[in-house]
């Protein structure tokens, strides 16, 4: 279960993201701003929308690509913070020290933003399948990087902002619930199927919980 660490603690950002592959960033923008963002895609939204709607195509998920072109407070506000360049710095910036026969300069790379997109996901959209998003960079990952991590192996990050108050009658993924499958279901797969979804029932300090967050329990008990 993923925790919940304010932006402005970069240091405890980067520890978990390490930890848990994953965090929850609190304080990350205004309800104000959010609202902003909204405002500032919705009538790119809305036209495709009804376009769709016209041609008798159900709405399925809208994508707006290029945000940070669409909105000024996406773009100034949320990308420009610092704390959260100390983060993107930290996993995804490049030092080499280039070949000079007169004196060789240590040269850095700074991450290069992808793609910045706003979806709208409409009633009876089906989920999707398991998947890691490096695949856009053809990024492939063998058994042993399965089981330890390493900073600079990855080539990507992905950060999702929720446009709207997430429920499970909306479709969100809520703490201790699934969206997907069942406790139910997730007992009948094979153990390597459940560790592949991220889900381990025979593990009581990971994967699937109830109530509260084992990890945090188990590090509790460990002190």
């Amino acid at each position: 279960m993923a925790r919940r660490i304010p932006l402005n603690n970069p240091d405890d950002v980067i520890r978990c993201l390490e930890e848990d592959g994953g965090v929850i960033l609190t304080n990350f923008s205004s309800v104000n701003d959010l609202h902003t963002v909204n405002q500032d895609v919705a009538p790119y939204i809305n036209a495709i929308a009804e376009e769709r709607s016209s041609n008798g195509v159900q709405r399925y998920t809208i994508r707006i690509y290029r945000l940070f072109g669409l909105s000024t407070t996406a773009r100034e506000k949320w990308l420009q913070q610092h704390d959260l360049w100390i983060i993107l710095r930290h996993f995804l910036r490049t030092v080499s020290v280039p070949f000079n026969d007169a004196s060789s300069t240590e040269v850095g790379t700074d991450p290069i933003l992808s793609v910045a997109a706003t979806l709208d996901v409409g009633p009876g959209v089906q989920k999707q399948d398991l998947h890691r998003d490096d695949f856009i960079w053809q990024q492939t990952h063998d058994e042993g990087e399965l089981k330890t991590y390493r900073v600079g192996r990855d080539v990507s990050m992905g950060l999702l902002v929720a446009g709207e108050e997430t429920t499970g009658e909306n479709g969100a993924t809520l703490e201790n619930q699934f969206l997907w499958w069942k406790k139910e279901e997730i007992e009948k797969w094979s153990v390597a199927a459940q560790k592949q979804a991220g889900y381990v029932l025979e593990n009581p300090f990971l994967g699937h919980c109830d109530e509260g967050n084992p990890v945090d329990r188990f590090r509790a008990s460990s002190m």
